[in-house]
């Protein structure tokens, strides 16, 4: 069986899983092989899907601690947005499915989901562990910038999904990530305090709906009468965060080719024909559009 490393500073879980392999000689076998090896379904190893079960394999096979995996997942991959989703029945440590497959729940989306590095984290890494890594919050969605170093991440056509290699394998090869509109620059900070305002506080998203109905005014059970309401405010939206920034998020808005989806009404009224939990996307979208008026949000307009 895998001998699966201690985990490295916000290193995500399958980065571990990569080096793990490494360090168990199994290299030499092929991908299938390496997972009916090691009793896990075989799977590709996607940046921005914590919930899954194939995540959930990975998790078990690190920690038989259910408290545990609550912990790795948390704190060693992308999975803090997604407490913005958080159903009122469940506890955060509760939620490890989206219901929804893995291909089906990327493909409205339009941020960039190959996985990410940033070289100066690398060499720095290299020098103290004496091994690259991939950093869990690298691969949050939007994220496009080292939070430390304030530089583009970088990645690779090869990267859609992590083919049992560490970032040093690409650092030649690889190409800086384009960030030039205002709204990308913006939403570096944001997604990055938000989502570590999450691990620490995971039960905050749970009333984000209710702070957000609050500050719009939306009163009451949100009914099919209350249309022209979100059509009027999802306007005012479109107009703040401006098409750029949709379609940057998502895929239908960068397309311009069909009737666009009211983001507001997808996410606050829950009459969405698709099923599972709704992506945190929708709630990033609209927290990054009200993040200057939400009295619950005034720890992400600290020292800026």
């Amino acid at each position: 069986m895998i001998r699966i490393p201690a985990l490295l500073p916000e290193e995500h879980v399958y980065s571990c899983f990569v080096r793990g392999r490494f360090l168990s000689a199994q290299m030499h076998l092929s991908d299938k092989e390496f997972f009916s090896m090691n009793q896990l379904p075989y799977h590709w190893l996607r940046s921005q899907v914590p919930l899954c079960g194939n995540m959930n394999a990975v998790l078990e096979l690190m920690s038989v601690s259910l408290e545990q995996q609550f912990k790795l997942r948390l704190l060693h991959t992308p999975f803090a947005p997604w407490l913005l989703s958080l159903p009122n029945d469940l506890k955060p440590s509760d939620l490890t499915e989206s219901n929804v497959r893995n291909n089906m729940e990327e493909s409205p989306f339009n941020v960039d989901k190959r996985w990410k590095f940033c070289p100066h984290c690398l060499a720095e890494d290299r020098t103290t562990f004496g091994v690259s890594y991939w950093r869990s919050f690298h691969q949050l969605p939007g994220v496009l910038i080292c939070e430390k170093h304030k530089v583009a991440l970088h990645s690779h056509a090869e990267l859609r999904y992590l083919a049992f290699k560490l970032p040093h394998h690409f650092l030649n090869g690889s190409e800086e990530l384009v960030v030039d509109a205002d709204w990308q620059h913006r939403w570096q900070p944001f997604i990055y305090r938000l989502s570590r305002h999450l691990q620490a506080n995971p039960e905050w998203g749970r009333d984000v709906s209710n702070y957000i109905k609050r500050q719009l005014q939306i009163e009451g059970v949100i009914k099919s009468t209350h249309r022209p309401l979100f059509n009027n405010l999802f306007k005012s939206m479109r107009e703040d965060v401006g098409m750029a920034c949709l379609a940057g998020l998502f895929t239908r808005f960068a397309r311009n080719n069909g009737r666009m989806p009211n983001i507001l009404w997808l996410t606050l009224s829950g009459r969405s024909q698709n099923k599972g939990i709704r992506h945190p996307l929708y709630w990033l979208a609209i927290l990054f559009w009200l993040r200057d008026e939400l009295p619950e949000l005034r720890f992400l307009r600290e020292d800026r």
